[in-house]
């Protein structure tokens, strides 16, 4: 009897220990992954300001190339975001971000494409929107990173 007691109880104890390793919260768990993705938001804005600042002096062919790089870093950004598993009490901020960075994204491409086709009307029109969507972004952001302790970006 003794026997399978000490048996239970390794067995036990056996399958206790994975299930000791995983106290972290699902909140803190995604925390700890959007920090890093903040990080890398906040670099991504300071890229966008840096190539919307310098577009008058590069050619269209050289604002397409960086506009175009920049709409795949948003749309990578936007996907790794979206895909974290967001607690219920963050997932409005969550929303709000990843619909802010699409929004954006696709500024950013119309952009690209407008320096492409050499269409200063459609870039202006792209620019205009960029800059009501990109203030989404920031906004949507900096909330986010309130709430999960990450870095919040310039206002």
């Amino acid at each position: 009897m003794r026997r399978a007691t000490a048996t239970t109880l390794s067995v036990t104890a056996l399958v206790a220990l994975p299930l000791a390793g995983c106290g972290q919260s699902d909140k803190d768990k995604y925390v700890n992954d959007y920090k890093p993705l903040n990080d890398k938001l906040l670099t991504l804005g300071d890229d966008l300001g840096k190539a919307v600042s310098g577009a008058g002096s590069e050619s269209n062919s050289q604002l397409a190339t960086r506009f175009t790089k920049l709409g795949t870093r948003f749309k990578t950004l936007r996907s790794d975001i979206s895909g974290l598993e967001t607690p219920g009490d963050l997932k409005d901020e969550s929303k709000g971000l990843t619909t802010a960075l699409g929004s954006t994204q696709k500024d950013v491409e119309a952009i690209a494409a407008a320096a492409k086709a050499s269409d200063p009307s459609a870039a202006r029109s792209a620019s205009m929107k960029l800059v009501a969507d990109a203030q989404k972004v920031n906004t949507t952001q900096n909330t986010l990173a309130k709430a999960t302790g990450a870095k919040v970006g310039k206002k």
